[in-house]
């Protein structure tokens, strides 16, 4: 386990602070063009991220600093380096809201 890595039953918070999106520009949490809230999905579909419907499912409206339980570690996406360095599209379970919902690495801050 590298220090990235996040174990389940870990508390952490919501980090978005400049972290909507990647260093390479892809999209980190679900936007609402709307209302202005940021989305979290039920599901980051791994097989096709990054593209244009890779969150599915029911969505959470977020905060930065919500406070989310881990689940486990769901994985990578298949188009993404497996090198340590790229821990941030690391895919996480999260408990959030009363609902199961997955996150980037880049999004979560360890309490």
């Amino acid at each position: 386990m590298t220090n990235s890595e996040i174990k389940p039953g870990s508390l952490c918070k919501i980090n978005l602070d400049g972290l909507l999106y990647s260093e390479d520009g892809f999209a980190m949490v679900g936007n609402s063009m709307v209302d202005k809230n940021f989305k979290i999905f039920r599901e980051i579909k791994l097989s096709s991220y990054p593209s244009s419907s890779d969150f599915l499912g029911a969505s959470t409206t977020i905060n930065d600093g919500d406070v989310v339980v881990i689940i486990r570690f769901v994985g990578r996406p298949d188009k993404v380096a497996r090198d340590p360095a790229w821990f941030q599209y690391d895919v996480y379970e999260i408990f959030i809201k009363g609902s199961v919902r997955q996150v980037f690495r880049q999004n979560l801050l360890k309490v």
